[in-house]
């Protein structure tokens, strides 16, 4: 008895492995030889225990109806394309839960209560309780096989003589006829198979060619009409678009416009809905057009979409969108272009050649060749910014060499003192200022800060020059000068920018030297009886820091005698940076002075020298001027 419930019991326990090691051997095709080794001996002995084990041992009939019921669960794996997708996991646990109950009936009618004489009746019970099984198990063959629907017709054909009679002969055959579709079906597949290869082979050349065609078209990126015009032409012949265009954001003005059409091209935006026939109308009103609102078609793409948008008459919009238009726009694709994430423009395909529409696919690969186009615009953009900033640095050097002529290069030859001068400036123009002018027997020395650089800074320094030279020789008050010219800029000019300003005035008939600050650096004084340098506190406002600076500067005189040198500098100097973020300071600048002789090539050559050294490889970031009085 307890063979026989072994026997009973034992194809439920190899039909599992069997179906796995044959679904391994269907994934792998034999070219793992531990694979194929693991199916051999699993199906081996699946066709052992189903075919010679009643016959040889001997074991009771009763065993036939649990093999009838694992050969149909075996033949639903088997035959199934993909085992994870196409199986329903609820509906088979279901049926292994009605083939253990199976299981564990027939062990109780055929082990236990064979003697009894309603015996018969169990037995019948127990067969339909089988077919029933069968028939569960036959539904999801339908909706989970992918075989032939004669196919699937001859193969429940012949499950009824396994079910109905216990010959060996109906049992070969239904098993046959298992194998030989199951490898018909995989023939199938691998045909299919490499029909698929041959069909992307066919489309990655395809691609390829367009590539080829897409690059050999652009010849020259600079050119950004021809190229975007050569681009959309390959384009649309390749994914036969009836029309193209390419739309350009020009993010000062906030508009986008049409810079290349091909083809029949119908133009989008608010107003467009009235229908053309000629092309040459078409055309000139895509040019002409600027899409400023945002509820064109083309502002929502380019602002509201990152991957774009795919348009036909199936999308219930269409006439919302295009209004009459629609009538001659069947479909339309949309694509942003980018560059990173900054805007570049818009890509727009219009229509299929023929009766077609744009399709998804048609879609996907426009959004692939989309870098061509982002290319092209953002070349252009990239030509026209080297080209603007070629210009403004010619403008630039050319107003440097005009900033240059401005400054006087020699100073005027005044009895009792001798100047010496160096200006470095940061960029082409520059913030820093200086001049010397001449009346009677006066020598006036001017050193000022703009602050800022660049060209505003440049236009105010020839604003300073300009009145000082005109005004000095009339005005024989210094603070009256200065005033007066504090309030001249004020009333002119409201940027926000101030000027440091140290105006001095030798008298060398009376050998003095008078001076008036606005908020400038400290004054160095080389006193020659003590060799030692003395700093002395400028004082006063900034230019143009208040309307009215009266109340804050004043006349002031300093003291000299022969021998002595005033040094006068711009901030460009003391703050000037090494790699470690330190400034070169006042104190360095005075160790300078105090270790170098004080004559014109300390400050002309060695003053530089030094400064170059303190900064090390970095660079020059503020105007530098220095300024040697000696007397």
């Amino acid at each position: 008895m307890i063979s026989d419930v072994i026997y009973l019991i034992l194809p439920f326990l190899t039909a599992l492995p069997a179906v796995i090691a044959f679904i391994k051997w269907r994934n792998a095709s034999f070219k793992n030889k531990r694979l194929a080794l693991e199916f051999a001996a699993f199906f081996s002995f699946f066709f052992f225990i189903s075919f010679f084990t009643h016959q040889h041992l001997k074991v009771s009939d009763s065993y036939n109806h649990a093999f009838k019921i694992v050969g149909l669960f075996f033949l639903q794996f088997i035959i199934q394309k993909d085992l994870s997708y196409s199986i329903n996991k609820k509906n088979n646990v279901r049926i292994l839960l009605l083939i253990f109950v199976n299981m564990i009936l027939q062990t109780i009618v055929y082990k236990v209560l064979h003697k009894f004489y309603f015996y018969d009746i169990l037995d019948l019970f127990t067969m339909l309780f089988s077919v029933y099984i069968a028939f569960c198990i036959g539904r999801e063959y339908y909706f989970t096989a992918y075989i032939p629907k004669i196919s699937r017709y001859l193969l429940i054909a012949s499950i009824m003589p396994c079910l109905l009679f216990d010959a060996y002969f109906f049992k070969f055959i239904f098993m046959s006829f298992v194998f030989y579709l199951c490898l018909e079906k995989r023939q199938h597949e691998l045909v299919d198979s490499q029909k698929a290869m041959e069909n992307l082979l066919a489309e990655q050349d395809k691609f390829e060619g367009m590539m080829d065609e897409i690059s050999n078209s652009i010849k020259d990126f600079s050119d950004k009409k021809d190229a975007a015009k050569s681009y959309l032409s390959s384009l649309c012949r390749f994914l036969s678009a009836r029309g193209a265009a390419i739309y350009e954001w020009d993010g000062n003005k906030k508009y986008f416009s049409c810079i290349a059409v091909a083809g029949l091209y119908f133009p989008l935006g608010i107003g467009s809905e009235k229908l053309f026939t000629r092309a040459d109308l078409l055309l000139e009103m895509a040019y002409k057009q600027h899409i400023k609102d945002d509820k064109s078609i083309i502002w929502r793409c380019g602002h509201g979409s990152k991957t774009g948008l795919l348009l036909n008459h199936s999308s219930d919009d269409m006439d919302v969108i295009f209004g009459n238009l629609s009538q001659e726009i069947h479909s339309i694709i949309l694509i942003p272009l980018l560059q990173e994430s900054e805007l570049l423009g818009v890509l727009v395909l219009e229509n299929k050649s023929g009766s077609d529409y744009l399709t998804e696919t048609d879609f996907n690969i426009a959004r692939s060749f989309a870098n061509f186009a982002a290319i092209i615009l953002n070349t252009s953009r990239i030509a026209s910014q080297k080209n603007e900033n070629l210009r403004m640095s010619t403008e630039l050097s050319s107003g440097n060499v005009l900033q240059n002529s401005l400054f006087l290069h020699s100073v005027p030859q005044v009895a009792g003192i001798d100047v010496s001068f160096l200006m470095l400036p940061a960029k082409e123009i520059g913030g820093d200022y200086y001049d010397f002018l001449e009346k009677d027997d006066k020598l006036a020395v001017v050193i000022g800060d703009v602050s800022g650089k660049g060209v505003s800074a440049g236009i105010l320094v020839a604003i300073l020059q300009t009145y000082l030279q005109s005004q000095y020789k009339k005005e024989e008050n210094l603070k009256k000068l200065i005033v007066n010219l504090n309030r001249y800029l004020s009333n002119k000019i409201n940027t926000g920018m101030f000027v440091t300003l140290l105006f001095f005035e030798w008298d060398s008939k009376q050998r003095k030297l008078h001076y008036v600050s606005c908020g400038h650096e400290h004054i160095l004084h080389f006193e020659a009886k003590n060799k030692t340098i003395k700093r002395v506190r400028s004082g006063g406002l900034a230019l143009m820091m208040d309307a009215d600076i009266d109340p804050y500067i004043e006349n002031s005189e300093l003291v000299v005698e022969k021998g002595d040198s005033v040094i006068l500098y711009t901030d460009g100097i003391t703050e000037t940076f090494n790699p470690a973020r330190e400034i070169f300071g006042l104190d360095r600048l005075e160790d300078f002075f105090k270790n170098t002789p004080i004559n014109k090539s300390s400050v002309e050559k060695l003053l530089p020298q030094a400064l170059s050294n303190w900064r090390g490889d970095g660079i020059q970031t503020d105007d530098i001027t220095c300024i040697l009085m000696q007397f």
